[in-house]
């Protein structure tokens, strides 16, 4: 699955986001959005469901928002709910890329079923992308055909930045 990210996660860049996610900071979703429409636009059809990754329910009721829809509805698309999560998994940060794998295996489900359609993932940041690669697989459980994921930013590792 094709991985696309709109910044590098550093700098700038990863102040602002550390700010949106951290400190409330919503005013800065505008313009995040609009680099995130980017890399999202081009991959989303009208016909393609824009999925952003579950936000767990212990960051919702801190923020009292979800980040990934967030910025979906900032780049002017409309986020289709589709994936819940159904175990919990502890904060990646700080994990190895297998320990991340790991900890998020067979934690999110599809609400729905797919049919065949086409999905885009979003998240915030990837990093090793093992919580796309556990979207990707609970899409596909549910009959949905992933044909890319996309990131507001990634580490540069991932994005090879």
């Amino acid at each position: 699955m094709p991985v696309l990210a709109a910044f590098a996660f550093e700098g700038v860049a990863a102040r602002c986001i550390r700010r949106l996610k951290g400190e409330g900071a919503t005013v800065l979703a505008r313009p995040l959005g609009s680099a995130l429409a980017t890399v999202l636009a081009p991959v989303a059809t009208p016909a393609t469901w824009v999925v952003p990754v579950p936000t767990a329910r212990a960051a919702f009721r801190r923020r009292g928002y979800r980040v990934p829809e967030l910025l979906i509805h900032r780049a002017g698309l409309s986020p289709q709910r589709v994936l819940s999560v159904v175990t919990a998994s502890v904060d990646q940060r700080g994990l190895g890329a297998s320990a991340r794998a790991a900890n998020v295996r067979d934690t999110m489900r599809a609400r729905r079923r797919g049919d065949g359609a086409a999905a885009v993932i979003v998240d915030d940041v990837v990093t090793t992308g093992a919580t796309l690669d556990e979207a990707a697989r609970a899409l596909d459980v549910a009959g949905f055909r992933v044909t890319a994921a996309v990131a507001l930013a990634a580490t540069p590792r991932r994005a090879g930045f």
